[in-house]
């Protein structure tokens, strides 16, 4: 069972700066061909941001995700994570809701894996600890996931066992 990156609002929006960056810089091009500089360069500008923005969106929403779970195992592609093994290497997969914060007061749900002792991982471990001391890998953000915090229990609890535990 695979669970899914949500939407593709990104890859529409990088769109729009993309398209909006080269309109701009034919518009300005036809104002370089009467001989309006400053107005070419008033239009640029701006169509140099979208379209820089409209590339790093489209290069973000680009990045490998893969969270795979059977009876078997578990793999991760997701926030620069890398792994894949079996459940004797995962000691926990938990889903975190984060302490609000900010004005207003806002909290995340967080899917955070914690490996075995030993199992090597791409990135030092950043969630903070919890029960055994030990800190977790934050593997993605609910809202980043298409199924429902619901569906994903249901996933987590069928593959993951008693390794699961859901905070919400």
């Amino acid at each position: 069972m695979e669970l899914h990156r949500a939407g593709g609002g990104d890859r529409k929006l990088a769109l729009v700066g993309l398209v909006y960056g080269l309109v701009s810089f034919a518009v300005g091009g036809v104002f370089v061909a009467v001989g309006g500089w400053l107005v070419a360069f008033i239009v640029w500008v701006p169509g140099a941001f979208f379209f820089a923005l409209g590339l790093i969106l489209l290069l973000g929403s680009l990045r490998p995700f893969r969270i795979a779970l059977s009876e078997t195992g578990l793999v991760v592609q997701s926030e620069g994570h890398r792994f894949a093994g079996p459940w004797s290497q995962v000691d926990g997969i938990h889903i975190e809701q984060t302490t609000p914060t900010g004005n207003p007061p806002l909290s995340r749900s967080l899917l955070v894996l914690w490996v075995a002792d030993g199992v090597p991982m791409r990135h030092a471990a950043s969630f903070p600890p919890v029960g055994n001391g030990r800190k977790g890998h934050v593997i993605a953000e609910m809202d980043n996931i298409r199924e429902t915090h619901n569906q994903v229990a249901d996933i987590l609890r069928r593959y993951a066992g008693d390794r699961f535990r859901s905070l919400r």
